[in-house]
């Protein structure tokens, strides 16, 4: 026993040392955890959106998109829950903008502001065309896709209504102006994807409302 002892003494550690502690005490360090890895939501949504129009959206399924973009897939449940936020991503942070232009225009002619407001608005989508472009073709492709932005289209209609209605105090005129501008706006951007046009989309637009303008004044 006494022998034991003077071997574990020479060895640095105890039979009865603790598991714990012997990492430290023999040089080897317990693996650190690191940090998670950063997925870019925006390359992710890129590159679902090119293997959409590749293939069809039907036929890709969101492991398809996992995997292509090399991420796991509640990683990518986590940024884009379904195919429909993948297509209308982006027109969350639009209608917060739209939000944003309106309360801060200083127009009072209604049709100007909201001609401003929009086009202005449209500049939080210029910085990446080419995922622009597939959405707006993605969503013309179906009605069934494009039906999936109702509710976000919808958003933005009730607040040009709102803005339209205090200005004019008037309700007819402020349904029938937003409901204009939606109808317009879509009309525009899908000719403009669909056209390859070179300019971008807030341009496009800007000249498109001056139409819009001389109609409604």
């Amino acid at each position: 026993m006494r022998l034991q002892k003077d071997e574990e003494k020479n060895l640095g550690f105890s039979l009865f040392t603790p598991v714990a502690n012997l990492s430290s005490m023999t040089g080897q360090e317990k693996p650190k955890r690191g940090r998670p890895v950063t997925t870019d939501p925006a390359a992710v949504g890129l590159t679902a959106l090119r293997l959409f129009s590749q293939r069809g959206i039907d036929k890709v399924t969101m492991d398809d998109v996992a995997e292509a973009a090399n991420i796991s897939r509640s990683n990518l449940f986590r940024i884009f829950p379904s195919k429909a936020a993948v297509v209308w991503g982006g027109m969350h942070e639009f209608n917060i903008e739209l939000a944003r232009q309106i309360r801060e225009n200083p127009e009072t002619d209604l049709v100007k502001l909201l001609h401003t407001s929009w086009v202005q608005a449209m500049h939080v989508l210029d910085t990446s065309l080419e995922t622009v472009r597939l959405r707006l073709k993605l969503i013309a492709s179906s009605p069934e896709i494009y039906g999936w932005g109702q509710g976000q289209l919808e958003e933005a209609r009730q607040m040009i209504q709102e803005a339209a209605q205090r200005l004019s105090k008037d309700p007819f005129r402020a349904r029938i102006l937003s409901s204009a501008l939606i109808s317009v706006s879509m009309s525009i951007l899908v000719w403009w994807a669909e056209s390859n046009d070179p300019r971008n989309p807030s341009e496009l637009l800007a000249a498109g409302f001056r139409d819009f303008e001389k109609t409604f004044h």
